[in-house]
């Protein structure tokens, strides 16, 4: 696991699309049920196949009780709850 100021980076599991364009895949959070967030991910940040559950890898941050993943895209950058089950470590 990689820490840096108490925020680690993780993988967060999640529904794989294909992107825009061919650098890119759009990554929906949690991977089933309703959406909490959809945002165009670099291809480099993720692991998977467009169509099937991946992992996408963020930032995560502990706060007041609840965990959040500052989700990468290259407009903005989304932070979310998630769940822990949802969350694996770093290779």
């Amino acid at each position: 696991m990689t820490t840096t100021d108490g925020v680690q980076e993780r993988w967060l599991e999640c529904q794989l699309d294909k992107g825009m364009f061919s650098d890119e895949l759009a990554v929906t959070y949690p991977p089933q049920g309703e959406a909490l967030c959809s945002v165009f991910v670099p291809i480099d940040l993720v692991r998977g196949k467009p169509g099937a559950r991946g992992r996408v890898r963020v930032k995560v941050i502990k706060r007041e009780g609840k965990t959040l993943a500052w989700v990468p895209s290259p407009e903005q950058r989304t932070i979310i709850p998630v769940a822990e089950q949802d969350l694996a470590e770093l290779p």
